[in-house]
């Protein structure tokens, strides 16, 4: 009988230790890794590869050691594009309320004085994760896509295949609409209080405002459906 009870993640969160305090840092490494991490060690910042840096999930680093700027080190940090949302914990030896504030204002998720246990530690890496990972999920919750039709609710764009589509106010609403309820029809009464902002939009406004939508959608028009006694979604077939 296969043992599950010490069976490791098959894609263990990465973490990147920037600390030259070598026994503070492999105590800290046991207990990551004894919970599932995959820890390396870096003791001096000029070992840093800035171009892999962005295979780490989480970066802990001491503040300010002799061969390693910490506030520098965020700015660049979140400068770059591939690493802008990379969580990072600083630790530090001086416990001043500048220090602290400067690191976070730096970019940082979180700051831990030292001496702290590995305990605290722990607790923090696994809360600034679940942090970003729920920041990730709203920011991808902003944006649908079917196939190659890309709608980004947060910008008010459309997109087909990477290139935007210029659609009126009326028509990104109902375009919306449909998709944030797929496969559901609607009748023209509901299209009209999700698109219009006045009352009054006749039916045929309606109409007319899905024929212009279908006709810059291209092939992904074919998808709104009109159905008898029903009304109109986005219905996939």
């Amino acid at each position: 009988m296969t043992d599950l009870t010490n069976k490791k993640p098959l894609n263990p969160d990465r973490v990147l230790i920037i600390d030259s305090d070598t026994m503070a840092c492999e105590l800290l490494q046991f207990r990551l890794e004894s919970e599932g991490f995959k820890v390396e060690i870096v003791k001096n910042g000029d070992e840093i590869d800035n171009g892999k840096i962005s295979k780490y999930h989480l970066l802990i680093a001491d503040l300010s050691t002799e061969h390693f700027n910490g506030i520098k080190f965020a700015h660049n940090l979140r400068s770059n594009s591939e690493t802008a949302n990379l969580p990072l914990i600083f630790v530090s030896a001086k416990p001043s309320e500048d220090d602290i504030v400067e690191g976070l204002d730096a970019g940082a998720d979180d700051y831990l004085t030292k001496p702290f246990s590995s305990r605290e530690m722990l607790a923090r890496v696994k809360s600034v994760l679940r942090r970003r990972r729920m920041m990730t999920a709203r920011r991808m919750s902003s944006e649908m896509t079917f196939k190659g039709l890309t709608v980004d609710f947060s910008a008010g764009t459309v997109k087909i295949d990477g290139e935007q589509i210029n659609l009126t106010r009326t028509e990104y609403l109902i375009l919306a609409m449909f998709l944030r309820h797929r496969n559901q029809y609607f009748e023209r009464g509901e299209i009209q209080n999700e698109a219009w902002e006045e009352e009054g939009a006749s039916a045929r406004a309606v109409d007319t405002n899905i024929s212009r939508l279908r006709k810059k959608l291209g092939e992904y028009g074919r998808y709104i459906v009109n159905r008898q006694g029903f009304g109109y979604g986005f219905i996939e077939h």
